[in-house]
């Protein structure tokens, strides 16, 4: 047996749930003003927390970046400077970059801070800690949006430093073969390099051709030559 068909005019009978919800709930106020009184000083203090925070955070991002450019300013004075940088210089700024890190960890200013750490650590040769900072980066909200490729770029150029040439040749035969990645002629210069590191002076060689014949405009394209010609040379 087919079931009831219900008409447009019992449909219009029925009571909505949201109306009847929403009039059990005017009713109960009204006859309990107290608690209407209590729900409305509620509604007020989450609104105050909510303006509060978004007040605090906007305090916060504002101090981080302050603090910020005041150690980018000293950073960028000395990577500059014509003159040799004292060591106790590189560790002030790294202090001051590092006190940003601490202070606001999932701000801008912080992760930047986090990787200019990283950077300061390198140009101070300690680079076992320079990839601690770099390694640290990867969880953070800069690298998910966007910077992932600078952050494994200098830790490529710091597992060089370190000798850890393998490593270094994984991140950097990625970065060569991306034609998107803005440092994919760095990538072709640093493999050749690590082959002459390696001793490996055919490996080197070939490099350096792929070099030239990807990027034969490069701005050392004729330096680049006169090292395959040596190393030719070299046997």
């Amino acid at each position: 047996m087919a079931p009831k068909r219900v008409t447009r005019k019992e449909l219009l009978k029925e009571p909505d749930e949201f109306l009847t919800t929403s009039g059990i709930v005017v009713q109960y106020f009204r006859d309990n003003p107290r608690m209407g009184t209590l729900a409305g000083v509620g509604v007020a203090a989450i609104m105050a927390a909510i303006i509060g925070w978004y007040g605090y955070s906007q305090h916060a991002r504002s101090a981080g970046h302050e603090i910020f450019e005041k150690a980018y300013r000293s950073y960028q004075a000395a990577a500059l400077s014509a003159e040799p940088v004292p060591r106790e210089k590189w560790d002030q700024i790294f202090k001051e970059f590092d006190a940003v890190a601490e202070a606001y960890p999932s701000w801008p200013a912080g992760e930047t801070a986090l990787l200019y750490t990283g950077h300061v650590l390198y140009k101070m040769q300690d680079f076992e800690r320079a990839l601690k900072r770099y390694d640290r980066m990867k969880s953070t909200n800069l690298v998910k949006q966007g910077l992932d490729s600078l952050v494994m770029y200098n830790r490529a150029m710091t597992l060089i430093a370190l000798k850890d040439y393998d490593k270094a040749l994984v991140i950097l035969n990625d970065f060569s073969k991306n034609t998107d990645s803005p440092y994919r002629r760095e990538a072709f210069a640093s493999i050749a390099k690590i082959y002459e590191f390696q001793g490996k002076k055919k490996e080197a060689v070939q490099a350096y051709r792929q070099y030239l014949k990807i990027f034969p405009q490069a701005p050392d394209a004729a330096l680049v030559k006169a090292r395959i010609a040596n190393l030719a040379a070299q046997g």
